[in-house]
């Protein structure tokens, strides 16, 4: 009985051990997971936040483009209208 008992004991220790050196093994690769995803993701993240920013930027001097395009059509009408009273 005693030798039952120690074979079984024998035999979780050893599943144990090898338990542990598997955890031991995912915990190494979910570290270095963590670490690419901090540094390459995150750079990545921030280039595409700085490229949404310069674009926003252009955007805007677009929209201001247009707008000054705008308003000088709009009294082009007036301007030739004029114009031809004149001659």
């Amino acid at each position: 009985m005693d030798d039952k008992v120690m074979d079984l004991l024998s035999k979780i220790l050893e599943n144990q051990t090898e338990t542990n050196s598997q955890l031991n093994v995912l915990t190494s690769r979910v570290q270095k997971i963590e670490m690419k995803v901090e540094n390459d993701l995150g750079y990545k993240i921030k280039a595409l936040f700085d490229a949404r920013e310069v674009q926003n930027e252009k955007n805007e001097t677009i929209i201001n483009t247009l707008e000054r395009i705008e308003t000088k059509i709009e009294t082009l009408p007036m301007e030739t209208a004029h114009a031809r009273k004149v001659k």
